[in-house]
C-alpha cells in the first residue's frame, strides 16, 4: 500500500513539475518576442527622433539664412530701421530655434537612456548575452576576471591588464 501511495505521489509531483515547466516554456518565448519588439520600438523612435531633430535644424538653419540675406539687403538699402527690427526678428528666432534644439535633445536622450534600461533589463533576465569585448571577455571590475586592455581597472590599466599577455613582476 506504501508503495502504491508513493508512486501515486511521485507521479502527480511529476505530472505538476512537467505542467509549471510547460507552462514556463511556453511564457517564455512571448517574453522573449515581447522584449524584442520593446528593444526594435525603442530603436525605431531614436532613429525617428534622429530624423526629425536633423529636419527641425535645417529648417532653423534655413529661417535665420532668409533673415540674414533680408537684414543684409535692408543695410544695402539703407533702411536702417527694417535691419534693426529684422535683426532683433533674427534674434529671438534664434533663441526659439536654440530652445527647441535644447528639447529635442532632451528627448533624444531620454529614449536613449529607455533603451539602455531595456537592454540592461533583458541582460539581467537573461534573454540578452552579456556584453563582450573584442576578445570575447566579458567585462569585469575593476581590475577583476575579464579585466583587459580594452576593458582596463583604471586610466592607464595596470598588472594583469590583458590576457593576450604575460605581466612580470
Amino acid at each position: 500500500m506504501k508503495k502504491k501511495f508513493l508512486a501515486f505521489t511521485g507521479t502527480v509531483c511529476f505530472s505538476f513539475l512537467i505542467s509549471i515547466c510547460m507552462a514556463y516554456a511556453q511564457e517564455a518565448p512571448a517574453t522573449v518576442t515581447t522584449l524584442k519588439q520593446e528593444l526594435s520600438s525603442d530603436r525605431q523612435q531614436i532613429k525617428e527622433d534622429v530624423l526629425e531633430n536633423k529636419e527641425n535644424a535645417q529648417a532653423a538653419k534655413t529661417d535665420e539664412e532668409k533673415l540674414k540675406e533680408q537684414i543684409k539687403a535692408a543695410t544695402d538699402a539703407g533702411d536702417f530701421a527694417t535691419a534693426k527690427q529684422l535683426k532683433d526678428q533674427l534674434k529671438l528666432i534664434h533663441q526659439e530655434n536654440v530652445q527647441e534644439k535644447v528639447e529635442d535633445k532632451k528627448e533624444l536622450q531620454s529614449d536613449i537612456r529607455e533603451l539602455k534600461g531595456d537592454i540592461k533589463e533583458a541582460r539581467q533576465d537573461g534573454y540578452l548575452l552579456p556584453r563582450m569585448d573584442k576578445d570575447n571577455n566579458p567585462p569585469g571590475p575593476k581590475g577583476g576576471a575579464g579585466t583587459n586592455w580594452e576593458n582596463p581597472p583604471g586610466p592607464k590599466g595596470g598588472p594583469g591588464v590583458s590576457p593576450n599577455r604575460r605581466v612580470d613582476k
